[in-house]
């Protein structure tokens, strides 16, 4: 158990130094959850290949003595297509995780699924540091919706 422990930690530590590493800020809209905030990640595993962590943090409705928020966790796949002038088309897929919670006059409520995101994106190369992100996906769960990220990404 220790060696595959190990193993897997050197395999994550690798990735994380020799990867092209990127991180940001993302804005969100869900069809059925209208706007929100988010954070992403980019790590580059093979040359075409890429992992996406990212969250976006729904606000949800409020109105007097009601409020709710739905906060989903994605770990995305991308498949780069290189394209011309720095820009990149990739297909993606992955896991969501999504919190979904209400009060009404103090009284709280809260539940959890687990779903599926199938989508795509573009990449553009705005300088050597900044990228700008445009991400399209569909999440198949208890909480469907097609959900649009626009973002920028700074190139550690």
């Amino acid at each position: 158990m220790k060696k595959l422990l190990l193993t897997i930690l050197f395999f994550a530590i690798s990735i994380a130094i020799f990867s092209q590493t990127k991180i940001g800020v993302q804005a969100a809209y869900g069809t059925n959850t209208e706007f929100g905030v988010g954070a992403k990640a980019s790590f580059k595993i093979t040359e075409n290949i890429y992992a996406s962590p990212s969250f976006n943090y729904f606000f949800g409705e409020g109105t007097q003595g009601v409020s709710s928020s739905i906060l989903g966790f994605n770990a995305d796949g991308h498949y780069i297509f290189p394209g011309k002038d720095g820009l990149l088309f990739y297909p993606l897929a992955g896991l969501n995780f999504t919190r979904a919670s209400v009060s009404v006059l103090g009284i709280s409520a809260s539940t959890t699924e687990i779903g599926f995101n199938v989508g795509g994106g573009l990449n553009y190369d705005l300088s050597s540091s900044l990228t700008g992100v445009f991400e399209a996906k569909y999440v198949l769960s208890a909480f469907d919706q097609a959900v649009f990220n626009l973002g920028i990404l700074y190139n550690l």
